[in-house]
């Protein structure tokens, strides 16, 4: 295959067009077995059709075939995530930075693998060796992970700074640098000047916001209709058939950054409770089923969907599931946008366990202001858009609880910190658990964790995040009066 053609393929890649891409690559295979690149291509169309198995298999033949290009090793890494071997992950990283000792995106990845996996020492040296490295983009993002290691580190403040003034560096640069420089100045409590900085990293990230939150209304608006009408009228899934009858998810929703991975990690210290993490096959794999069925997306699927059909579903949600159960009866899907679900969790499975967890909303609404969402959606990057989604939010859930008021248990962040034994004794009760002592007052360093809080939750549960937002009180004003959020 020609230079240009296998160009080509990288082409159509760019454009989106994998269809394309993934062909001209598989041609590029038969015709040139020992094309790396070609490899390569087809493991990264793996990665983003989610395809890890299939991704593991190109990526690690690229990796054969281009034994000193960085990228098939870290793109192996990537993949092994994804099937859950995240020390595979970690091995092929750490033989990627010994034979390429001097590059820097090998050094950045293997410090995110190093969080992942709690060794954050091993992390922030891999980040600084990045700054020792180069002055590229990479450094910045490298910086900003430092800052979120350490925020009272006053020493990164003049690099950031000097990086801020550069010209032509991206807008996703430019939000990274104003975050970390925000971070340190928050850590050595200049709020004022902490808060320009995030306003100015929100800002930049609200401009690439394609929508407003304002377009949500009509959808969880349909959401409540179509549960009262073909939801909560009708009985629920049948349990007959269960190809996993061992299995009961347990769902915790709600907002972001209200304590959820915190409340993850103390329940799979339970003998019976295993965790998926952060997992989208509810809104993923069970939706595309349901749209397939029914050719309506949700909530307009359940207008027509059968018990035969939620059946097959179900099976769908828990076949991913079991994946992750590790011979436990018990397993948490934490993605929290699952709040919007619950009618369908109902039907679906009426024996899961429902956790809604709560925060103070002002220190919900500072947390997500002061943190980079890797999507562009507008109540993650400006205040007013958060306070309508807040909005929507909270409408639904209080039709849930009126709805299915025996079906959710309600968690404060708060008593979880300063009432632990307590409140986990409440929740195991409500699962219909036997009460185990959760003896840890902080995690295990070596546990999985892929979300913001990776860094958070491996430190000694406190309070110092409870009531924050009294230090930036004048830019909170809409949430102080507000309840949990």
């Amino acid at each position: 295959m020609s230079l240009s053609k296998l160009q080509h393929a990288t082409d159509f890649f760019k454009m989106g067009d994998l269809v394309q891409a993934e062909r001209l690559y598989l041609e590029a295979i038969i015709s040139h077995p020992e094309c790396g690149k070609a490899y390569l291509g087809m493991g990264v169309i793996a990665l983003e059709a989610e395809q890890f198995d299939k991704a593991v298999s190109f990526l690690t033949k690229s990796c054969e075939l281009l034994p000193n290009d960085a990228f098939p090793l870290i793109h192996l890494s990537e993949a092994f995530n994804g099937v859950n071997s995240e020390i595979d992950g970690l091995t092929a990283l750490e033989y990627a930075a010994s034979h390429l000792p001097n590059n820097a995106m090998v050094h950045y990845h293997l410090g995110l693998q190093y969080i992942i996996l709690g060794n954050l020492a091993k992390g922030e040296h891999a980040f600084r060796t990045v700054i020792q490295l180069t002055t590229d983009s990479i450094a910045s993002y490298a910086l900003l992970e430092l800052t979120r290691l350490d925020s009272h580190n006053e020493q990164y403040l003049p690099l950031l700074k000097e990086r801020l003034k550069q010209k032509n560096i991206t807008s996703q640069e430019t939000t990274a640098l104003h975050y970390a420089v925000g971070n340190v100045l928050h850590g050595i409590q200049n709020y004022q000047q902490a808060w320009q900085h995030f306003e100015r990293a929100n800002l930049i990230q609200t401009e690439l916001c394609d929508f407003k939150t304002s377009e949500l209304q009509s959808f969880f608006q349909d959401i409540k209709i179509k549960a009262s009408e073909h939801v909560l009228s009708i009985g629920s899934c049948s349990s007959t058939n269960n190809a996993f009858p061992e299995i009961i998810p347990i769902f915790i929703i709600g907002l972001p950054r209200t304590g959820s991975t915190l409340l993850e990690y103390l329940l799979t210290e339970h003998q019976d409770i295993s965790s998926a993490g952060e997992v989208p096959y509810l809104s993923r794999e069970v939706a595309a089923f349901l749209f397939s069925q029914t050719k309506s997306h949700y909530p307009y699927s359940m207008s027509n969907v059968s018990s035969a059909q939620l059946n097959a579903a179900a099976q769908i949600y828990l076949e991913k599931m079991s994946i992750h159960a590790k011979g436990k009866d018990y397993v948490i899907d934490k993605l929290p946008a699952n709040f919007q679900s619950i009618g369908l969790i109902y039907k679906l499975f009426p024996n899961a366990k429902v956790l809604h967890i709560k925060r103070n909303l002002a220190d919900v609404a500072l947390s997500i202001y002061r943190n980079s969402f890797a999507q562009n959606e507008p109540y993650f990057c400006s205040l007013n858009e958060f306070k309508q989604y807040h909005t929507l939010y909270a409408d639904l859930m209080e039709f849930w609880n009126t709805q299915l008021p025996s079906f959710i248990h309600e968690v404060s962040y708060e008593q979880l910190v300063v009432n632990k034994d307590q409140t986990i004794k409440n929740i195991f009760e409500f699962c219909g658990l036997p009460s185990q002592l959760v003896e840890s007052t902080f995690p295990e360093a070596n546990k999985v964790v892929k979300t913001l809080s990776n860094i958070q939750v491996r430190r000694p549960m406190n309070t110092i995040s409870i009531n924050n937002w009294y230090n930036y009180a004048d830019h909170l004003s809409q949430f102080i009066d507000s309840e949990h959020g």
